[in-house]
């Protein structure tokens, strides 16, 4: 059973592949349409003042705020642990771990799953690297327990809201341009607005709302955000299918 310094080692290469993947250098197509970024997905929220108070905390200064970025600070973060508990500073290493996990489940991961996913299904050329870094995050957010669904959920958020924020009117076309709709569209150039395009979108909704269960029961560390964005996958497909 490896040693908690063998740990944070073994995370802090795993962070660095990530950071390594999906540089403007290394992926510069991807760049183009919906940058592997927070507030590209999401789109309707900007994470930059949060980011930039986490990273102040470590002394660090983040000239960007995309996935890359983020996973170099989290690899940074993992090798500070991994120190820490090799020199015997168990107070420190405990508070880059405390770090790390709620960067994971604060700024990562329920946008950049759902990223990676979309890429490993419409960008042949970076399949393999999304999927292996999709199933690493996914495997990470079952450690840390990222975003488990806990039953009875009423109470715990404000009315109309789950995890991803407010559920939105589906109507909106602005709706469709965010995570928010349930999935990440890349390479799909037709709007909901075109009409002709309504039923292969839709059927694209409903493709991922499956895809969201099924994570949802295969990850109990985060499958309140797959479960979520089934919820709204399915409710995009629904409007689709009778607009």
């Amino acid at each position: 059973m490896p040693t908690a310094t063998e740990r944070g080692a073994s995370e802090a290469l795993f962070w660095a592949r990530v950071a390594g993947h999906w540089t403007p250098e290394a992926c510069p197509d991807l760049w183009v349409d919906r940058p592997p970024s927070e507030h590209d997905v999401i789109r309707f929220y900007d994470p930059g003042p949060d980011i930039e108070r986490r990273a102040d905390l470590w002394g660090l200064h983040l000239n960007r705020h995309d996935l890359s970025s983020l996973a170099g600070f989290a690899a940074g973060l993992a090798e500070e642990e991994s120190r820490a508990w090799k020199s015997g500073a168990p107070d420190l290493a405990m508070r880059a771990y405390e770090a790390r996990r709620f960067l994971l489940a604060d700024r990562i991961m329920h946008w950049a799953v759902p990223w990676l996913d979309a890429v490993s299904q419409a960008c042949p050329a970076y399949a393999a690297g999304a999927t292996s870094d999709r199933d690493g995050l996914l495997a990470l957010g079952d450690e840390m327990r990222a975003a488990p669904l806990i039953s009875g959920r009423e109470g715990l958020r404000p009315e109309g809201e789950d995890a991803y924020g407010p559920a939105g009117n589906v109507e909106e076309p602005r709706w469709f341009e965010s995570l928010w709709s349930g999935v990440v569209l890349l390479g799909f150039d037709r709007a909901p607005a075109d009409r002709a395009a309504r039923p292969e979108l839709a059927a694209v909704y409903q493709a991922a709302a499956a895809r969201w269960m099924t994570m949802a029961a295969n990850h109990a560390g985060s499958a309140e955000l797959w479960s979520d964005l089934a919820d709204r996958a399915a409710a995009s497909a629904r409007w689709l299918g009778r607009a």
